[in-house]
């Protein structure tokens, strides 16, 4: 639930109704007409009017001329709202459009869509603004570590051009912060759409990526204020892609205070009464924490019936994560059978790509052999788990993992992260580029920086990370990998 006090969310303002009575009758020409309607469609498409988006898009999409640009847009509103009505509809007019399909209908042909990628990012050259569409279809294909390359690239391009168009540093966050980039993921949502931008989807979608990061490094009540915030800007039910993401920012938040009852009232949120998925492509990341909170609060049933929907909806073509997150769910709800899930949750190389989410089955399945007094076995999981949970500065989740060294007979060291997180995220940005190889120049053209500021940000840094060189830095940014 929201926290006490939450502002909620005011409705449809009125200058989209005008917006929209100005595309019915801008013209008697019906292709004027639906020229009209896809531009205001594509203007509500980003501020949050995801139904009104939707229904001018696929009037537009009528006509054969601005047909496959209206069923492009109309999937971003349909992803958006994430309402099953609306992205059928749009589903239905994809046709073998890759894209379109990933976005309305990631699942049924998920390993088909992931396989073409390659070609399509070959063909997409260096156009910025192709490479951002592709960083976001393989981000959810769950090929999170090729979504992060695309979105490097296109972020790249994108400052040659000069400028970031609105919202891509979110779209773009929330593959890095999955793939443990957390700096990085916390500087685009402060280069996401700013407050009174006049683009509230926007706003409090770089609201829910800002309030992740705050909870996953242990700033909760930050994070609780961001994510209502975010609320308030939306209509969760309308809005439903950013509405799931701020209650797993409350969810998480919730966890890393330890109020498990609080944490599993926001992950059940993200699934409706019957415990189907809220939005059909974001509401799984939170199987395993739903399980989890479950757990320790009572919940098994109601958590088992929703992870079990969640099995048969997913089961022509699970990713690796979602394998992964299903089998730490069973493992939390069926301890007796815990052990073959941990393994097969753990088994998947490719499971490397979500680091955060590995170090948790580490950490649970280590917690799970301690309590069955098999301590040599739990030990190396969690001196696992507690590097991953440091490199990526995630204080609540070292402050539990040195716990568990401790009972286990480890003397753990002083719960501090990474000294990498120490730095400020701009500064870890730099470090990264650094590391590449890239000049002060290169460096500060990427970020929009004098050469003087960039090696300023270097001077500081270099002692919090314990190195005297620029040449020393690429061997540190491969031993925090």
């Amino acid at each position: 639930m929201a926290a006490a006090g939450a502002a909620v969310y005011t409705g449809q303002p009125r200058w989209v109704e005008q917006l929209a009575a100005k595309a019915e009758a801008s013209s008697d020409d019906v292709v004027l007409k639906a020229e009209a309607s896809l531009r205001v469609g594509q203007v509500l498409t980003l501020s949050a009017e995801h139904d009104t988006a939707l229904s001018l898009l696929l009037r537009a999409a009528e006509v054969p001329a601005l047909h496959r640009t209206a069923v492009t847009l109309a999937a971003v509103a349909a992803f958006y709202a994430g309402h099953e009505r609306q992205r059928l509809a749009v589903r239905a007019l994809a046709g073998d459009d890759p894209w379109v399909l990933a976005l309305t209908d990631p699942v049924p042909r998920r390993a088909e869509l992931a396989a073409a990628l390659p070609a399509l990012v070959e063909r997409a050259g260096t156009d910025p603004g192709r490479l951002t569409s592709l960083g976001g279809m393989a981000w959810l294909l769950d090929e999170t570590e090729q979504a992060v390359r695309i979105f490097d690239e296109a972020l790249h391009r994108w400052r040659m051009r000069g400028a970031l168009p609105a919202g891509l540093g979110c779209s773009a966050g929330w593959a890095y912060l999955d793939h443990g980039r957390w700096a990085q993921a916390r500087t685009a949502a402060e280069k996401a759409t700013p407050a009174g931008s006049g683009m509230p989807h926007l706003e409090a979608a770089g609201r829910s990526l800002e309030a992740a990061a705050l909870a996953l490094t242990g700033d909760t009540e930050q994070a609780r204020v961001t994510a209502t915030i975010g609320l308030s800007l939306v209509d969760p039910d309308r809005s439903r892609a950013v509405g799931v993401r701020l209650r797993w920012a409350l969810g998480m938040a919730e966890v890393a205070d330890g109020d498990h009852g609080a944490a599993y009232e926001q992950f059940r949120q993200m699934f409706t009464d019957e415990g189907d998925p809220v939005h059909y492509a974001c509401s799984y990341a939170a199987l395993a924490e739903l399980a989890a909170a479950a757990a320790r609060t009572g919940h098994e049933a109601e958590a088992a019936e929703i992870v079990e929907r969640a099995e048969k909806r997913l089961a022509e073509d699970r990713s690796p994560r979602m394998r992964a997150l299903i089998h730490r769910a069973h493992a939390l709800l069926e301890p007796e059978e815990a052990e073959s899930h941990f393994e097969i949750a753990l088994a998947d190389p490719a499971a490397a790509q979500w680091p955060f989410e590995r170090a948790q089955i580490l950490l649970d399945h280590a917690e799970w052999l301690r309590r069955r007094r098999r301590i040599t076995d739990a030990r190396p999981k969690l001196l696992a788990a507690t590097e991953i949970f440091r490199r990526l500065g995630a204080r609540p989740w070292i402050d539990r993992a040195q716990g568990e060294l401790r009972a286990a007979g480890v003397e753990a060291e002083p719960a501090t992260p990474d000294a990498l997180t120490s730095l400020t995220p701009q500064q870890q940005h730099i470090i990264r580029l650094a590391a590449q190889g890239l000049s002060n120049r290169e460096i500060g053209e990427r970020l929009f920086l004098s050469p003087r500021t960039v090696g300023s940000h270097l001077y500081r840094s270099f002692p919090k990370l314990g190195v005297t060189a620029r040449s020393q830095l690429r061997d540190l940014i491969e031993s925090v990998r």
